[in-house]
């Protein structure tokens, strides 16, 4: 119960981040509500199969991060691999977080009924559906899954 009421915390601030990116407005959010640059594409292990996932550096394996237009790294490529896999993105896995990928995380956010603003945050991380693989047979994909915070 006290991941959703954080998550529902990231979620309001990943509004607020949202709504002000792009503007030269900086604004500290209160350090409970801070939210991390997705910088890894991290594991999260479930008993049969595990997602790769966007994650911050902040925590280990904590979802609770930001990627905004113009981030690159690891976690972009996860989360652009996720996108051809999940949702027939057909993006160039480069890790760069431009137009085509904003436009696929719309897509996805459309489809799982939540706000389509392009901006991957934990609010959409939990909505969207991830690429999962196994943890039985190496590279064996199985599937898309919702991240599940319990």
């Amino acid at each position: 119960m006290r991941k959703k009421r954080r998550l529902r915390a990231f979620a309001a601030t990943g509004a607020l981040v949202t709504a002000l990116l792009g503007t030269g407005v900086a604004v500290a959010p209160s350090a409970s509500a801070a939210l991390y640059t997705c910088t890894k594409a991290g594991n999260i292990v479930y008993p049969s199969y595990y997602l790769r996932m966007p994650v911050n550096s902040g925590g280990a394996g904590e979802v609770d991060c930001l990627l905004p237009v113009g981030s690159t790294g690891p976690a972009v490529a996860a989360l652009q691999r996720t996108l051809n896999r999940c949702y027939s993105a057909g993006l160039e896995v480069d890790g760069v977080y431009g137009a085509l990928t904003k436009a696929a995380v719309a897509k996805a956010q459309r489809g799982a009924g939540v706000t389509a603003d392009g901006v991957y945050g934990p609010y959409t991380a939990a909505n969207i559906r991830h690429a999962t693989w196994s943890r039985d047979v190496p590279d064996h994909f199985l599937g898309c899954r919702q991240y599940s915070l319990s």
